[in-house]
């Protein structure tokens, strides 16, 4: 649950901030693969990231297409087929197919995605303690 607070709490600076977001989330793996469904990564219209996907070798290209859709204002499904070869060149031991759901975030859910957060992980109605 870390890892989503994390990603809510950039989500709100990078907004405050008034810089684009994308949240970039696996929502498909056929075979074997580093994360699962349900790993997230925000990435801002600079290409910073917070939170992980793979073992690093799918967050380079997931950066560049979300800038796309931040650009563009829609989402993209990207599928990534990781072989053997691509793999074991990465050092990453997950061959597989990863679909990514890659989705600017409009401002308003700025709001929404961190008080799920914090519900989620029974922060609701306290204050955060830095």
């Amino acid at each position: 649950m870390k890892e989503n607070r994390d990603i809510a709490r950039a989500m709100e600076e990078a907004k405050r901030a008034g810089r684009k977001v994308a949240l970039a989330t696996v929502v498909r793996v056929k075979g074997s693969a580093y994360r699962r469904e349900g790993a997230k990564l925000l990435i801002d219209e600079e290409g910073n990231t917070v939170g992980v996907i793979s073992g690093g070798c799918l967050e380079p290209d997931v950066a560049e297409v979300a800038k796309k859709a931040m650009a563009d204002g829609r989402p993209v499904l990207k599928s990534y087929e990781l072989d053997e070869e691509l793999v074991w060149g990465l050092g990453l031991g997950c061959p597989g197919t990863v679909d990514i759901w890659i989705e600017p975030v409009p401002d308003t859910d700025v709001p929404r995605t961190l008080r799920e957060a914090r519900k989620a992980e029974g922060l609701e109605g306290r204050e955060e303690s830095s």
